[in-house]
């Protein structure tokens, strides 16, 4: 079934599509650079209390029911963006984190029927991190602040394919104490068994914030700076089919935990290089790290989950989130020491490690 994979790069490309403007159109409104922050911590935050509520409910409601409101999110994130105060502001990335808790975790469980589907998902969906960018930019170049009512367009074209995925859930509407409930009534196995997606996501900031300056630190120019991060890029989302597919020969655990450590370690030796090359040999290595990764810990999650796979999978999303604010954390070291940046990054996703090995195995 092709409809989630669809609906979901759809979705993705509405997003992906704003990361390279949004700031931009929030600092040309006459606003603080603060305020892009102030969104960001607000959208990471929402999404990272509303995925676990999303598995839930989908378990309950079913994905034909609950992921329209996901998609709904997506749009109206561009499109309450058009007004351009802090409190329109604010609210549209609040909206989308509401749209992340409801789409995710039923289209994850949808396609959670093996590493290969679950790998593959995730190189569609996360395709738009590769080539939405540059379409954003043209389109506010051209347009400027409508660009945003353009990128929406695919998120509302979503809204009519969700009507063509399984039903699946209870078919019921549960009391909100209920969902409560079952939102944090989650098996430890399945924490652990996330902490791949922790730790890959940790490492992320760290890469997409200052890889750019210890490249520049290394004699490369803009052009090659992104020439390399998209190569970095390019192996981790189109590896994942592949590697989604060697989890189900493979132990998922020691995929995931593989993956992780490799990942860590491909953020923790950049310092130790002295040329361009080697640079990018670590960053690609670090990205085939993160394709082993998540694949592997969705196809564990899912197991693990049993029947509640929604809840399993909310919480996932949300452990990753939780990765990304704590890997923002490193940032601060930079002007005491570049390096340390990457020590601390990379340290984190290492740490994750030892403690996906220990997972007992299902069943």
């Amino acid at each position: 079934m092709v409809v989630p994979h669809v609906i979901g790069f759809a979705c993705a490309l509405s997003l992906t599509s704003t990361f390279p403007i949004l700031p931009l159109y929030v600092v040309d409104a006459g606003h603080p650079k603060a305020l892009v922050g102030a969104m960001n911590l607000a959208h990471n935050v929402t999404q990272l209390l509303a995925r676990p509520v999303g598995g839930a409910l989908a378990d309950s409601l079913g994905a034909r029911r609950l992921a329209p409101l996901g998609a709904l999110g997506y749009a109206l994130a561009d499109l309450l963006v058009l007004l351009p105060h802090p409190a329109t502001l604010l609210t549209s990335r609040i909206a989308l984190g509401l749209g992340m808790g409801a789409l995710w975790p039923p289209l994850l469980s949808t396609v959670a029927d093996s590493g290969r589907s679950l790998g593959t998902f995730n190189a569609i969906t996360q395709l738009p991190m590769i080539l939405a960018p540059p379409i954003g930019g043209y389109l506010y170049r051209q347009v400027g602040g409508w660009a945003f009512a353009l990128l929406a367009l695919p998120a509302l074209a979503a809204l009519p394919l969700t009507r063509l995925l399984p039903a699946g859930g209870e078919g019921r509407r549960p009391p909100l104490r209920e969902v409560l409930r079952r939102a944090v009534s989650v098996d430890r196995r399945v924490l652990l068994a996330a902490l791949p997606a922790f730790g890959t996501a940790a490492v992320q900031p760290t890469i997409e914030s200052f890889v750019p300056l210890l490249l520049k630190k290394l004699g490369a120019g803009a052009g090659l700076i992104g020439a390399v991060i998209a190569a970095r890029n390019a192996v981790a989302v189109t590896l994942q089919a592949p590697c989604g597919w060697l989890a189900d020969r493979v132990s998922p655990r020691l995929l995931a935990a593989a993956g992780c450590g490799l990942a860590g370690l491909g953020v923790l030796a950049l310092p130790l290089v002295n040329s361009v090359p080697t640079a990018t040999l670590l960053l690609c290595l670090g990205g085939l790290g993160y394709s082993l990764a998540q694949p592997a810990s969705l196809k564990l999650v899912a197991e693990l989950s049993g029947e509640e796979r929604g809840l399993g999978m909310g919480w996932w999303g949300s452990i990753m989130s939780l990765g990304r604010l704590i890997g923002s954390t490193p940032g601060l070291l930079a002007d005491v020491s570049l390096n340390a940046v990457f020590y601390a990054s990379g340290a984190i996703a290492l740490l994750c490690t030892p403690a996906v090995l220990r997972i007992a195995r299902p069943g």
